[in-house]
């Protein structure tokens, strides 16, 4: 797919301007359309589609944003997953953490994302964008446990809900009985 490369570096931030950016792997441009090559014989399909090159180009930046950039993978969670029997989740628990939650391998990647929107897109694509990822990081929770730090470009927790097991049973997890392991 054909990259305007010198419009779309000079609008990511610094730190990430010399990385890769063709993340466009089975995809081509036809006209102003963004179209997937078909999956195992299926009919190629639009995937986007612009309404002249400006738009092309913030939407190709917006793809990227989400590709580029360093992750915080340093924070430790409270409980992780261990493994399943029985169609229940066994956790390992730390005493010692920085998020009262069940382990999300999501949110280092969507802070990652909208830090990188935030320097590029205007402030309210920002917050339209941290709205529905905030919501996502939210999906599994009755009462919403994270919110967003504006200041600091994180997700913060705002209440010590816990997840809920499935949309068919709205019990919270980490049970007491499923915790396997303690680590100090």
């Amino acid at each position: 797919m054909k990259l305007d490369e010198k419009w779309i570096r000079a609008h990511l931030p610094e730190d990430c301007r010399d990385e890769p950016i063709d993340v466009f792997s089975g995809m081509y441009l036809d006209g102003l359309k963004v179209m997937s090559y078909g999956e195992r014989g299926n009919p190629d399909e639009i995937l986007y589609e612009a309404k002249d090159e400006e738009n092309l180009r913030w939407w190709q930046l917006d793809k990227i944003c989400y590709f580029v950039g360093k992750t915080d993978k340093s924070k430790i969670w409270r409980w992780y997953r261990d493994h399943v029997e029985n169609d229940q989740w066994y956790y390992s628990e730390h005493r010692h953490y920085d998020y009262n939650a069940i382990d999300d391998p999501r949110l280092p990647n969507f802070e990652r994302y909208l830090r990188n929107l935030k320097y590029a897109f205007p402030s309210d694509y920002f917050e339209e964008k941290v709205k529905e990822y905030t919501a996502l990081m939210n999906h599994w929770y009755l009462v919403p446990h994270w919110g967003y730090d504006y200041e600091h470009l994180c997700f913060i927790e705002i209440s010590d809900s816990k997840e809920y097991s499935s949309d068919f049973d709205k019990s919270e997890e980490p049970k007491p009985e499923t915790i396997i392991r303690v680590i100090e």
